[in-house]
């Protein structure tokens, strides 16, 4: 006797809405490839976030160093330019030179000022672009703590991808050196998949788990707060980074700035600790405090706070140089993540192996599509969006650019241009003539944006007023990025009419 069949739990669904509801997940894992490609990218151009500021302000000042007596004049003047305001600020920053931000600069709220080596204040510090990137990779220009836990869960997904992918495909490691004959696009992909796949594996690794850490480190503290009676988050990140210094001074004169940096340059030098930003909780209040945060040279730590009192004298740290080990390595992950502790060098090396994960993202997703297209047949709606989501943002991020230097796009406008500009090319990519069409346009403007958004900041500035070195750097890497965009649309354009099937003399005469 056959066994009757169980009911299912579903109700029955028409084939037209269960289509829709699997294109719909297609979709969406579009979507989440291309959000993992854009935080690699901006990541990329945010290994060198110093240098990008130090190129939208090309002609200010550099110096190697401030004397302690005028940090101290600076933060004095910024205490009375806030006072002749009117306003009461709850702190004062001084940022001392660095070897990759040479300039001294300070302000109050969010207002900062480049200063003079007379401690007067200049200009205004002007860094929307750098800034837009910056929010582009920190949050995906969500508010704060949503975008960190958004892209830490994205960091969380790549590296999931990444193990994974690895143990899916155990010949991995020999298909690395293995090559397969031109002309095969999806044979060609997968092996330029594996090959950097592998090659790049420690760094592919090493990068989504710091940046995890990074976005999810308010989720886990949130977390262990609950675990602690009567403990908040923000006590909770106190037991790694410190709660600043506690010995206050009455309301009057600043504390001793200069002694306090002298005491610095004397007795941390061999640790390798260097001044970096001086802080003055409530300045001229009841209850300011100093405290000085400096930079570990040849360290992977981001620093380490040291806190004094108010006649400048040197009263505790925090420990990051030489705490508890999971102190330390806390306090590593940033350098480790944007690749802040090796120099130009370290940072070159980041960009490559950034673009090679760039790469990976989306020979990825292309690779699934590929497979996709021989299940199911042609997908064009979806793989004109893909290139859309693939080229599209290269091309936003130089339109945002030429927008900034050539019309003064206002700081707040800049993210709305990006990602309303990625939903327009998205929805408009359908109507593309071909994929190659689509593709090579949108390569051929990204390349003549970034070209135009150079071209402008230099014709402002001219050679002259390209003072820092940065700035150099920074003109020759976007000059070299377009170039390279508009080589690659030109050589795929070669490639696909080199393979282009030859008609037959019969085809010919018909």
């Amino acid at each position: 006797m056959a066994a009757s069949s169980r009911p299912s739990v579903w109700p029955d669904l028409s084939a037209k809405l269960v289509a829709r509801m699997l294109s719909a997940h297609a979709g969406i894992g579009v979507v989440l490839g291309a959000l993992l490609y854009i935080v690699s990218l901006s990541g990329v151009l945010v290994v060198f976030h110093a240098e990008f500021a130090r190129w939208e302000q090309p002609h200010i000042t550099e110096v190697s160093a401030a004397s302690p007596e005028l940090a101290a004049r600076a933060a004095q003047t910024l205490l009375d330019h806030a006072s002749a305001a009117g306003e009461t600020p709850d702190r004062v920053s001084i940022f001392l030179p660095t070897p990759d931000s040479p300039r001294l600069a300070g302000g109050y709220g969010d207002t900062y000022w480049f200063i003079d080596e007379s401690a007067a204040l200049g200009e205004t510090i002007d860094h929307g672009f750098s800034e837009f990137l910056i929010d582009l990779h920190y949050y995906l220009h969500l508010p704060s703590t949503l975008g960190l836990i958004v892209v830490g869960l994205l960091g969380v997904m790549m590296l999931a991808l990444v193990v994974s992918g690895f143990l899916a495909h155990p010949r991995v490691f020999r298909d690395a050196f293995r090559s397969h004959k031109p002309g095969n696009g999806q044979l060609s992909l997968a092996d330029r998949h594996n090959r950097l796949s592998v090659w790049g594996a420690p760094f592919h690794i090493m990068i989504p788990l710091t940046g995890a850490a990074l976005g999810l480190a308010t989720i886990v503290a949130l977390t262990l707060a609950q675990t602690q009676p009567g403990m908040n988050v923000n006590e909770m990140f106190d037991t790694v980074f410190g709660p600043g210094a506690e010995e206050t001074a009455e309301a009057g004169p600043l504390p001793d700035i200069a002694q306090a940096l002298r005491v610095v340059e004397t007795d941390f030098a061999d640790a390798g600790l260097t001044p970096w930003i001086v802080q003055i909780e409530n300045p001229g209040q009841d209850g300011q405090t100093l405290q000085i945060l400096t930079a570990a040279n040849q360290r992977l730590i981001f620093g380490e706070y040291l806190q004094f009192s108010p006649d400048g004298a040197f009263i505790g740290k925090t420990g990051l140089d030489d705490g508890a080990f999971g102190q330390q390595a806390t306090a590593s992950v940033y350098n480790l993540h944007f690749g802040n502790w090796g120099g130009v060098p370290v940072k070159l090396i980041y960009v490559a192996l950034g673009l090679a994960l760039c790469v990976v993202c989306v020979s990825g997703v292309q690779l699934w599509l590929y497979k996709r297209a021989r299940k199911k047949g042609p997908q064009p709606r979806l793989e004109r969006s893909w290139i859309a989501l693939v080229w599209g943002p290269p091309a936003l991020i130089g339109l945002v650019l030429a927008l900034d230097r050539v019309l003064g796009l206002a700081d707040a406008a800049m993210p709305a241009v990006f990602w309303m500009g990625l939903l327009v090319l998205t929805g408009l990519s359908v109507f593309a003539p071909s994929k190659a069409a689509l593709s090579s346009g949108l390569k051929l403007s990204g390349a003549a944006l970034i070209l135009i958004g150079a071209g402008a900041h230099f014709l402002a500035y001219g050679m002259s007023g390209y003072q820092s070195p940065a700035a150099w750097g920074v003109f020759a890497g976007l000059i070299a990025s377009a170039l390279a965009l508009g080589a690659n649309a030109v050589l795929a354009s070669t490639d696909r009419s080199a393979h282009k099937p030859k008609a037959t003399d019969a085809q010919l005469q018909t």
